[in-house]
């Protein structure tokens, strides 16, 4: 009975397009485990933590993009996997969670490993089946376009949950369904904006270039974070705007008084979209292919990118004086760049000299809190084609060694910079990495000694969350090279294969140059 209801289940994601399976084996999910091993054309990695998983397979869909399911027991271990669903909810990722459970009779009664699983992901799933023998479903119901949970309900595992399986199975190919939208917004939006500034935010590969294309016509100022993938391109280099602090009151002055945000790609890490809340009189659109306008108020042009900007057509050409702030702006830079080199040792400059000497074209993961914001902040502006992802759907701690490690690819240099609480909460990540292809890892532990994106906002030491851990012990206990950094050295090797570095900022030199700054 498990056995036929298992394979009705994954041959409907290998129908949908599933090629890759994360699992937690455990008792409940046997008949899964067993199927799953039997099919030669799938890739499974096999996980002995859930949260951790699904991290992972939020990494492997960034890669791929493809969808990628994650497969559980019963119980709790279903629970472990709520904060990678909320992830790949607003993020728009097509993570397919396959969790098992005991049969309907045990719901409410308290007995061993019985949850209440249905509805446990709330609204974090667009798709929910609750499924048990002789019960049968298609998957093309689910657009692919955010998390699809399907509740299995099996009878005790037996020895015939182990039965072989001789048929032969189709793979499908995964194609999102479409989303319809029309133009008229971002044309209202360019005619009533005299002074509007783009925010370019986190873009998939292939819709860069017709944004790109879009950006160069409309001729705006534009700030690009380095998940766009044109943070750097020299294409875009006379309207990039490079600094946005205090951008408010530096765009007036310099005679271009903001009255309107047009974000393009994923909800921007910058602070002045959080200002926007406070700032009634600026308009706000957003162009993106996940639904939410990130904000409680603005407009929200919820399109397939790609699609969009390639048959998208300015009605008219606006012209946009901005050269005097763009000037100041660029002053601003060179400025910051000699307190890099006053101040070597601090943490924003170690950033920046680090990102010199990445090698080009290497994929980079920045975790969330400061990591992120620094590399916006400092890195170079020469283009090296890196790729830059991160998690920013929900902003969370959880799970970025696990998803930098679904993300990284053989065939490159992968670079993950985090913070030390950051690596703490993924420990366990590195488990899987035996299962992957060679890869040349580079894990950049940022060690401030603890929170401190907090301190220079509350007093109470406790916001920090203060150690005097080092990381040497991890990466022995994982059996990667180590190296401990004060400072970045002259020439970079990239790691053959799995090494940490302990990157210890200066906190003098760090509040130093946070002085400094304030100062400019």
């Amino acid at each position: 009975m498990n056995h036929e209801l298992a394979l009705h289940v994954i041959e409907q994601a290998l129908q949908y397009g599933i090629k890759e399976f994360c699992v937690a084996p455990g008792a409940r999910n046997a008949a899964f485990v067993y199927l799953l091993a039997q099919i030669p054309t799938i890739k499974v990695y096999y996980w002995s933590e859930e949260r951790s998983a699904a991290f992972f397979a939020v990494g492997r869909i960034k890669a791929t993009h493809q969808p990628i399911a994650v497969v559980t027991t019963s119980g709790t271990a279903v629970a472990e996997l709520l904060p990678a669903t909320i992830e790949a909810y607003y993020t728009s990722l097509p993570l397919l969670l396959i969790t098992a459970d005991r049969p309907r009779r045990f719901r409410l009664s308290g007995a061993p490993q019985s949850i209440e699983q249905v509805g446990i992901f709330s609204c974090y799933t667009i798709l929910e089946k609750d499924l048990a023998e002789n019960e049968f479903f298609q998957l093309d119901q689910w657009s692919g376009r955010g998390p699809c949970h399907l509740n299995v309900c099996f009878e005790e595992p037996s020895k015939n949950d182990n039965q072989e399986c001789a048929r032969s199975f189709s793979m499908g190919i995964f194609t999102p369904k479409p989303i319809l939208c029309d133009s008229h917004l971002l044309d209202e939006f360019i005619q009533k904006c005299q002074f509007p500034l783009v925010i370019v935010g986190a873009l998939n590969q292939n819709e860069t270039t017709p944004i790109l294309s879009f950006l160069r016509h409309l001729k705006a100022p534009v700030y690009l974070e380095a998940q766009s993938g044109l943070r750097e391109n020299s294409l875009l280099e006379n309207l990039r705007i490079e600094s946005v602090e205090d951008v408010w009151n530096c765009s007036s002055q310099h005679g271009y008084p903001i009255d309107g945000i047009l974000r393009i790609g994923g909800i921007p890490t910058a602070r002045l979209w959080r200002d926007l809340e406070e700032t009634n009189n600026v308009k706000v659109c957003s162009i993106s292919e996940n639904p939410f306008a990130g904000l409680t108020n603005g407009n929200i042009i919820h399109t397939s990118l790609r699609e969009f900007f390639k048959n998208y057509r300015l009605s008219f050409k606006p012209i946009y004086s901005f050269q005097a702030w763009k000037d100041a702006n660029r002053s601003y830079q060179l400025e910051l760049l000699k307190l890099f080199e006053e101040e070597p040792l601090a943490e924003l400059s170690l950033f920046h000299l680090l990102s010199k000497k990445i090698p080009e074209e290497s994929k980079i993961y920045v975790g969330n809190s400061l990591p992120i914001r620094e590399w916006d902040q400092a890195a170079d502006w020469t283009n090296k084609h890196f790729q830059v992802f991160a998690n920013r759907g929900a902003n969370g701690i959880e799970g970025q060694l696990s998803t930098f490690l679904g993300l990284a690819s053989p065939e490159q240099n992968n670079w993950a910079i985090l913070g030390d609480l950051t690596t703490l909460y993924d420990m366990i990540a590195p488990w899987v990495i035996h299962q992957i292809q060679p890869l040349k890892v580079n894990v950049v532990v940022v060690n401030n000694s603890g929170g401190q994106i907090f301190a220079p906002k509350f007093a109470h030491l406790s916001f920090l969350n203060s150690h005097q851990l080092n990381f040497k012990a991890f990466a022995d206990f994982w059996g990667w090279e180590y190296d401990c950094w004060h400072e970045i050295p002259t020439t970079i090797l990239g790691s053959q294969t799995s090494r940490l570095i302990e990157l210890v900022p200066d906190p003098s030199a760090t509040d130093r140059l946070r002085k400094k700054m304030q100062r400019m």
